[in-house]
């Protein structure tokens, strides 16, 4: 089995070399004062705290059971990926490494507490899904838990080859180490089939956000748009409003191209992230939900339009670099790091890719439609993990897995979680004390849209299908789901209806 990375913001499946090197930067010089510190903090109700280590005080109600017997620990096998293998899989000791040793700490535990013995298998991303099909096709009942990449993953539920965790009595998905939106994107009739929480630390890898260059701001003498985030006043406007003149041709060769070494930019982005970090930050959600919490598509055509038309002015009339070919991912950082880009929207796990850049940077939650818009929302993008349970864990055992399951969360929440946003949430990924406190409003937000999950070539992708066309039709491209949406929307009914009722 293959070593683990040892730092967790590396794990970026979509990326994989690492930029170095700085191209030259435009000569400016800044005018603007040192900022003052602002306030930025946020009123919140934080969990009691142990008075001696300073972990959560947590209670998650699981029996006083033990499973080993004869002095043999019950086996808990854990099928996992590559890209997301630190949620459950560590060294056989110790490291020094903040959250591999945290997560060691966690399954020790939970070994120790019940009498069991995690094993982990770590497979490519790609293959986890089609082994949870096999294992089910075969009957074969070959792990109790799952971690899987979460648009792949998302068939097992529409194919009733995972369990419903209504059927997994000790997992209680109230309590605060699961991630609460997760039913947005992922229940129906109240039954969900994958979740996820505190028990996938790497799942905050892939939660959106932006970053900004310090000295483009400083050489126009704006201010960091701190104040104006924690004030809830970071808005889609105000990226428009100052990206508006921001890109440039300074290879003086008649247009601003991504492949130029001199071209600025307002905005460096990837179409696989942007279109969908921008349309969900802003509130968009393309599947609701009725009063039985049973999906459906009726698109407000007006509220999409607005959106869109927001979006459409952020990168294609600013000039932003919107790229669109796979050749040039990676340009999309390098732009940033050379200095030649205002912002990078990107993931929190970037960060590991600009330890280098020598101009400082900060850290922003994505814009919101408006100041009217209540709280900030947070795309989690499509490669991060979720948990599921094969559908061939037999009834006697359920019992079993979902305490296991529980505590591992539990534990993580107590354990792990603490570690996860001291140290690499705050001090390791940020440059300053500020941008620490927007990533405490990044990772508070994040939200999930079924149609993404369920439907990303078609519907859930149609703001970045757009984009890459520079069209402005919402109305007639959303039309053309009228017919097939609705149909698939039935057809994932039927599955998870039909999950409960065997």
């Amino acid at each position: 089995m293959k070593k683990i990375l040892c730092i967790v913001f590396a794990l970026l499946m979509a990326l994989s070399v690492f930029l170095t090197g700085c191209a030259e930067k435009p000569a400016v010089e800044s005018t603007k004062e040192p900022d003052k510190p602002v306030d930025t903090s946020i009123a919140t109700v934080e969990p009691a705290t142990d008075a001696e280590t300073g972990a959560p005080v947590v209670d998650d109600g699981l029996p006083d059971v033990r499973f080993d017997q004869n002095g043999q620990k019950r086996e808990f096998r854990v099928l996992t990926s590559a890209v997301s293998q630190l949620d459950i899989y560590t060294e056989d000791h110790m490291i020094n490494q903040a959250v591999h040793d945290s997560v060691r700490t966690r399954n020790l535990n939970v070994e120790e507490r019940f009498g069991v013995k995690i094993n982990v298998v770590v497979e490519e991303y790609q293959k986890v899904t089609q082994i949870v099909k096999k294992l089910v096709k075969s009957n074969a009942d070959d792990y109790e838990l799952c971690f899987v990449h979460m648009v792949n993953g998302a068939a097992l539920a529409q194919n009733n080859e995972v369990l419903p965790f209504e059927k997994l009595p000790y997992v209680d998905l109230s309590q605060p180490w699961w991630d609460k939106d997760i039913k947005s994107g992922f229940s129906i009739r109240n039954n969900i089939m994958m979740v996820n929480g505190d028990i996938s630390p790497t799942s905050f890898n892939y939660t959106s956000c932006l970053y900004f260059n310090k000295r483009m701001f400083d050489a126009l003498d704006i201010e960091y748009p701190y104040k104006l985030a924690s004030e809830g006043k970071w808005t889609l406007d105000k990226l428009i409003e100052i990206t508006k003149d921001v890109s440039k041709d300074m290879d003086n060769d008649g247009k601003i191209t991504h492949d130029s070494s001199r071209d600025v930019f307002g905005i460096t982005s990837y179409m696989l992230s942007v279109p969908y970090d921008f349309y969900y930050g802003a509130g968009g959600m393309l599947i609701n939900k009725d009063d039985e919490d049973v999906p459906y598509y009726k698109p407000d055509i007006a509220v999409e339009t607005r959106i869109y038309e927001k979006i459409y002015k952020a990168l294609i009339t600013n000039n932003a670099n919107f790229e669109t070919d796979p050749a040039y991912e990676l340009n999309v950082i390098k732009i940033f790091t050379d200095g030649r880009a205002m912002f990078y929207d990107a993931i929190l796990s970037s960060c590991e890719f600009l330890r280098e850049m020598e101009d400082d940077y900060g850290i922003l939650p994505e814009p919101k439609f408006d100041e009217n818009q209540k709280e900030y929302k947070t795309f989690v993008n499509g490669a991060s993990s979720m948990v599921c349970v094969p559908a061939t864990v037999k009834p006697e055992n359920r019992e079993y897995v979902s305490i296991i399951t529980e505590a591992l969360a539990s534990e993580a929440y107590k354990v792990i979680t603490p570690e996860l946003k001291e140290v690499y949430l705050k001090r390791k990924m940020t440059r300053d004390w500020e941008s620490a406190e927007m990533v405490d409003i990044i990772v508070r937000h994040r939200i999930f849209d079924m149609a993404y999950v369920n439907m990303y070539d078609t519907l859930g992708s149609y703001v970045r299908d757009l984009l890459r066309n520079k069209s402005t039709n919402v109305a007639s491209k959303l039309s053309t789901y009228e017919k097939q949406v609705p149909k698939k929307i039935d057809k994932i009914v039927e599955a998870f209806d039909k999950s409960l009722a065997d």
